[in-house]
């Protein structure tokens, strides 16, 4: 039976049991609702914004691709779409089609082998006659992103027309079975490269490169370049074993690609590399002699992609450290698997088994100037990163050595690292300073560097001209880390926007304004906003991302949200003048990720709040046409939708205090509302935040439950040092009190719902009220002290940073202060419950170790208190999986429809489950 059928009953009994509660003429919501809203997702605009597309995706069921032409303000929709591109030029859309969602569901059901599946279908829009050209059996595709006319795609060989040779008979036999098309977009040209590997595009120029197959007996590859605008094929390198990551630069004028000339049986092949230049006939080994760069028992790494500088003339790859291989004629018997846990190893031994896969492709950068054919090591194992400057074109570039330091970060959760100047003209290395936070990178001419060190609270410079350190802002009035941080670490920066040209000043955050400060001077600083005076916080939006400076004399768009009424505007700046021209804003949010068109001064936006959808927006540079383009959810009109408001007063601490208020359709003061507390840490800047019907994996969706006739208040939280759960109390207690001398909520039907720190500070809270009828924690920690020694198995990192300097706040070790471990530990006051609890915890949680959930439910059990416990299996932190989350939604509405709102109690919080009935039986 599929899954969706199962929650038909439900559906029937949630439409019946909400009769009573309006006889509104807009639809109720049921569980359906979960798949059927669109979201926006993958949206591309050609260089003119003549064509945007975008896709709409739901839980379930096909993708639809839009396709949106200005000139003619026409939408056209295809179905079953899966990747789609837009061709620079604006005429052409290229997608790839699939067979339907339920069409694939029943071929599934029916076990066709994976290999036996229909492939997609390669579709090509041409927009001037609207006609549509579909290529079948296409395993691929790409188009170039900086110029027009050409799509290259690949199928298998066995859906090209064969050709019937014997020599190309025996070559299916030895080597791939792939084939490369190039098709001309305007003439509908087709260039069919059998037997190819792989292909790399130029970014910049209409070049291709590829590895083909051939031989009778033996696989042997050859090199190819293909000139894509006149069809011309040059040899770049005959008869090899192997051929992997090929690169060219971005105007075709290098190609490097690793080979091996013969046959090897190691695991990390010893392949060479090979570079082909304009003036070369062939690609030249040039690793020939690797020593001079590479240890002994090193090899080129094959993991790693080759890459080039912004001008082409360097070229970077990876070496690699041979890894022990393992003995094949030793029997299963003879091999020991044993871990050995050493007090001083720089990692946790499960931080490496997170990390094993990438370890083994670990490689470690070398950059070979290609004018001067000079090798340059630029990471070693000591210091095993590195950072570019100038697009990998500067003169300096920065080491940086984090092994001294790697084991401290099991407690203090943050890498450490000593900071190194590779100076290429001289080959020498300067040790800038050591022990350093934040991350630093260099300034766009390559002169500085720059970072937030945490400890200090400030931004630094490093002048490689004359190598020293300096401060930004000095002398400023302001702070440029966070005001209101609330943990036991230092404050992260509010950072920074660009640089101006020629590293003549940066553009500097602090929590309001934007500032203008000066890397040789600092003293000298200027605020460029008037921000602090309104709590208005001013961002910069990037929407050239190719431009490496931030232009003085151009107009900026900035973002601004107003701390008090939760509005958001967007404002035209000019740094030069100062000038300011208001574009658009209210009381609604606006999204940062504004889009500009590459070659006009068109941008794609949205806006949004609770009742409203972001649907996408096009206009001008002038902000004064705004074109809804997209309608992503109509059926939203058939529904009854709730509202909501920010919510303010004076906690137990005598301190304002924060929220969100959420009603329901038709609310009134006059009548009494169950209610439903949510929350996390704070999030009341979320005001104006669409809330669309979703099956979320964590939390109850507002719009959906203030649909069925619930109130839900969200509180903010803030936190002082050691008592997080107090801090809870403190602000949600007080909160629930100020809303109840409003009248308009029932005090015997309250519950609370809350995920992960959320669920933590739900079950200490039950231990100090027995207000709330009912509650649902989701992957709490009850047991702080269990828990500190634990692993974060997702990453394989210790918990104790959490609480030494992070989220859980207590500040100290568990030896300084275990008092504060053991008050902020709700198991230990567990006989104080006496409300019910639902708990959901999954077997896979890599965040909080789900013995969590299980030492909450036994305690509970063992106390004769009312809990279920919801394990979710293989499932890590949150359901991920659709039919998972939908049935976590079903249940914890169930839950809380049968204690807040006198539903029937389902089948499973009376029975619960036995594994023989589990997939099998959901017992809604």
């Amino acid at each position: 039976m599929q899954f969706t059928s199962k929650i038909i009953v439900f559906i029937l009994s949630v439409f019946c049991f909400n009769l009573h509660l309006s006889g509104q003429a807009l639809k109720k919501m049921t569980p359906e609702v979960y798949s059927q809203w669109n979201k926006i997702k993958n949206i591309k605009l050609s260089d003119s914004a003549e064509v945007i597309i975008y896709t709409l995706e739901r839980e379930t069921g096909d993708k639809s691709l839009c396709i949106y032409q200005k000139s003619a303000d026409t939408t056209y929709t295809f179905h079953r779409v899966n990747k789609a591109e837009v061709d620079v030029s604006g005429r052409y859309v290229v997608f790839t089609r699939s067979l339907s969602y339920d069409s694939t569901r029943t071929l599934k059901r029916k076990k066709t082998p994976k290999d036996k599946m229909p492939v997609d279908s390669l579709c090509i829009f041409t927009l001037a006659d609207r006609s549509l050209q579909t290529i079948s059996s296409v395993s691929d595709f790409s188009l170039p992103s900086k110029y027009a006319g050409f799509v290259v795609y690949t199928k298998k060989m066995e859906t090209i027309q064969p050709d019937t040779t014997k020599n190309e008979i025996k070559k299916k036999e030895v080597c791939d079975v792939t084939a490369i098309i190039v098709r001309k977009l305007v003439s509908g040209n087709e260039d069919t490269i059998r037997n190819a590997k792989d292909y790399v595009l130029a970014e910049e120029t209409p070049l291709m490169a590829y590895s083909q197959c051939s031989g009778d007996s033996l696989a042997r590859y050859s090199v190819y370049s293909f000139d894509l605008t006149n069809d011309s094929l040059k040899l770049v390198l005959p008869d090899m074993q192997q051929i992997t990551q090929l690169s060219l630069e971005k105007k075709g004028s290098h190609l490097a690609f690793l080979g091996l000339k013969e046959k090897s049986a190691a695991v990390q092949k010893p392949y060479d590399l090979y570079l082909k230049s304009a003036q070369d006939s062939l690609a030249v080994n040039i690793t020939a002699t690797d020593s001079i760069y590479k240890p002994a028992q090193w090899v080129n790494s094959g993991d790693r992609k080759i890459s080039f500088s912004e001008s082409g003339n360097r070229l970077f790859f990876g070496i690699a450290p041979i890894r022990p291989v393992k003995d094949t004629m030793r029997l299963d018997d003879e091999i020991v698997n044993v871990e050995i846990w050493h007090h001083d190893s720089p990692r946790l031994y499960t931080q490496m088994e997170t990390t094993l896969e990438n370890d083994k492709k670990k490689s470690y950068t070398v950059m070979y100037d290609i004018n001067k054919t000079i090798f340059d090591v630029l990471e070693t194992q000591e210091a095993d990163r590195s950072i570019l400057s100038v697009k990998g074109d500067g003169r300096y570039f920065l080491q940086l050595k984090t092994l001294p330091y790697q084991k401290a970060v099991t407690w203090n959760g943050e890498l450490l690292k000593d900071l190194i100047l590779f100076d290429t003209e001289t080959r020498t290395s300067t040790q800038i300073t050591t022990a350093e936070s934040g991350n630093p990178v260099f300034s766009p001419t390559g002169r500085y560097i720059y970072w937030f060190s945490g400890p200090d609270s400030i931004w630094k410079t490093f002048d490689t001209q004359k190598s020293n350190i300096s401060i930004l802002g000095l002398w400023s009035v302001t702070k440029f880390h966070d005001e209101q941080n609330d943990v036991p670490d230092h404050a992260d920066p509010y950072g920074i926007a660009g640089w101006l040209k020629d590293d003549e000043a940066v553009i500097v955050y602090d929590r309001y304004d934007i500032w203008k400060l000066y890397p040789g001077d600092p003293f000298t600083n200027e605020v460029l906003t008037k921000g602090r005076e309104t709590k208005t916080i001013h961002r910069w939006l990037d929407t050239d991302e190719e431009n490496d400076f931030i232009d003085p004399e151009q107009k900026m768009i900035l973002h601004q949200f107003n701390e008090k009424s939760k509005a958001e505007a967007y404002t035209l700046y000019e740094i030069k003048s100062g000038k300011k021209d208001s574009l658009t804003g209210g009381d609604y949010s606006l999204n940062k990720n504004i889009i500009k068109a590459k070659k006009s001064g068109h941008y794609i936006f949205s806006k949004q709040d609770f009742n409203t959808f972001p649907d996408l927006l096009l206009t001008d540079s002038t902000f004064t046409t705004i074109k809804k383009i997209s309608e992503a959810n109509p059926q939203q009109a058939e529904y009854a939708w709730g509202s909501c408001k920010p919510f303010t007063w004076t906690n137990y601490s005598g301190k304002q205090n924060d929220g969100m208020l959420f009603f329901p359709p038709d609310f009134s003061p006059f009548n009494t509302y169950p209610l439903i507390v949510n929350f996390y840490e704070r999030s009341s800047d979320d005001l104006h935040r669409h809330r669309a019907p979703e099956a979320h994996r964590s939390t109850i969706n507002y719009t959906y439950y203030t649909n069925q006739g619930y109130v839900v208040f969200n509180p903010d939280i803030r936190y002082t040092r050691g008592q997080p759960g107090e801090d809870c109390y403190i602000a949600v207690n007080s909160g629930v009190d100020a809303l109840l001398k409003k009248g308009y909520i029932d005090s015997t039907r309250m519950g609370l719902q809350g995920h992960s720190w959320g669920g933590y500070q739900i079950a200490y809270l039950l231990t100090k009220t027995g207000r709330f009828k009912c509650a649902e924690a989701g992957a709490p920690v009850v047991n702080m002290v269990s828990a500190y020694g634990g692993v974060r198995w997702e990453s394989g990192m210790s918990r104790m940073f959490q609480y030494e300097k992070q989220q859980s706040r207590i500040g100290q070790t568990l030896w300084e202060n275990p008092a504060q471990y053991h008050f902020n530990s709700p198991i230990y006051q567990m006989e104080k419950v006496n409300t019910p609890v639902l708990i959901m915890h999954n077997d896979e949680d890599g965040a909080v170790p789900w013995e969590q959930g299980i030492e909450y439910y036994m305690a509970l059990r063992r106390l004769g208190k009312p809990a279920w416990m919801l394990n979710y299996n293989g499932e890590p932190h949150w359901p991920v999986k659709w039919q998972n989350r939908l049935d976590f939604n079903i249940r914890m509405e169930q839950y809380f429809n049968h204690f807040l709102m006198d539903g029937p109690m389902p089948l499973w919080m009376r029975e619960g489950n036995t594994p023989l009935e589990k997939g099998i039986l959901d017992k809604y």
